[in-house]
């Protein structure tokens, strides 16, 4: 569990601030990314980075994308806010002690219980920052990321749309039993 601990804190500095460099202006070369929602494109968003700063090809998880959603709609009121008595992440564990998910909801910043909301504009910023948001991330994140790396089986993204903004929650699965052995 301790290990756990170390993990997720790991992934969280890493979700923050990827969280902090969505509401950069600016304009970059990121490749573009499916249109639609604003919804799915969050999602395809978030899915594209953590694959590139896992060197992964993860699949956006369509169980733990379903809890994604269900812990933005049941945490954050109709204007983005978190409800009283809700938390940022939620863990979940296993019958297996070494195997836990982690849900987190992206923050505004580091040490905040603000959720981050981003408008369609902020998000097509992002979007077209992706590699140097990816490449900034790698640098901040470092042999962390190495780690998390070696331990998760499953990921995925889920947003919702509270008004004019679309909120983010990521959800991976460690079996940290791989980085034991």
């Amino acid at each position: 569990m301790k290990m756990f601990k170390r993990f997720a804190a790991a992934l969280l500095a890493g979700v923050m601030v990827l969280a902090m460099l969505t509401a950069c202006g600016g304009s970059g070369s990121g490749s573009p990314i499916a249109p639609g929602s604003d919804v799915e494109k969050a999602e395809a968003f978030y899915m594209d980075v953590y694959n590139a700063m896992l060197e992964a090809e993860y699949q956006n998880d369509t169980t733990l994308k379903a809890e994604a959603k269900k812990l933005l709609e049941d945490s954050l009121d109709d204007n983005g806010a978190l409800k009283s008595g809700k938390k940022m992440t939620v863990n979940q564990e296993s019958d297996n002690p070494f195997v836990q998910t982690a849900i987190t909801i992206l923050p505004a910043d580091a040490n905040s219980s603000t959720p981050l909301g981003f408008t369609s504009e902020q998000l097509t910023q992002a979007m077209a920052q992706k590699d140097a948001a990816i490449a900034e991330l790698k640098g901040q994140v470092g042999s962390s990321m190495a780690m998390i790396k070696n331990c998760t089986t499953k990921m995925a993204v889920g947003a919702v749309k509270k008004g004019d903004k679309t909120y983010v929650a990521v959800a991976m699965t460690m079996d940290l039993s791989k980085v034991m052995q």
